[in-house]
């Protein structure tokens, strides 16, 4: 199940006054073999290191999705 590693926010603001909009982190961890996707990166480690599984670092993928903020309201843009 893929879960939110940082919710986006207004960050610090920049020497100009603009505001720092950092986006939304969202993480998949996955093993590719099986097909299985882990809560965190914990659980996938366990199971690597698991004697009782063939699962190997090779079979893990971790994706990351970011979403990328356009602004507050009417304000925002790239700088």
């Amino acid at each position: 199940m893929p879960r939110i590693e940082q919710e986006a926010q207004l960050g610090d603001t920049r020497e100009d006054g603009s505001q720092i909009l950092l986006p939304e982190v969202e993480v998949t961890i996955k093993n590719v073999a099986t097909d299985v996707e882990y809560d965190d990166d914990d659980a996938a480690a366990a199971d690597v290191a698991n004697p009782n599984t063939a699962t190997t670092d090779a079979d893990i993928s971790r994706n990351v999705a970011i979403r990328v903020l356009k602004g507050i309201g009417a304000e925002g843009g790239a700088g």
